[in-house]
């Protein structure tokens, strides 16, 4: 699975920006980002912005997504 295949999602209380799969980002919230965390905003692209382009993104969805 690509970056692209992956909505970024947060967790509000540490601010650390997760990937979300695409697939399951429509569903309603909490989400499970593909590191186990749990999300609590989805918003954007993994690759963008709000993912990978934040201040803290998962080391561990980094790792897991092949970014």
């Amino acid at each position: 699975m690509s970056s692209s295949d992956h909505a970024a999602g947060r967790n509000q209380s540490t601010g650390t920006a997760h990937a979300v799969l695409s697939a399951t980002a429509d569903l309603p919230a909490p989400w499970a980002a593909v590191c186990g965390a749990s999300v609590d905003v989805v918003q954007g692209k993994w690759n963008g912005p709000r993912g990978l382009g934040s201040a803290d993104p998962c080391r561990e969805c980094r790792r897991l997504t092949g970014s």
